[in-house]
């Protein structure tokens, strides 16, 4: 059985797989530090064109 992941834990993990930072997983798609946070903390939906990015 699979278990559930949240967009926002989905990209923490392939983030950290990838050793990025915030900082530069924002800079490589071309949005604010706060808006990698915040989708991350699922304070924030990203939008269909930002969660391709991602």
């Amino acid at each position: 059985m699979e278990s559930v992941t949240s967009f926002g834990a989905w990209v923490q993990q392939h983030r950290k797989a990838l050793h990025l930072t915030q900082a530069a997983l924002a800079q490589q798609v071309g949005c604010a530090v706060v808006t990698i946070k915040k989708i991350e903390q699922e304070l924030r939906r990203p939008s269909p064109e930002m969660a391709e990015l991602l």
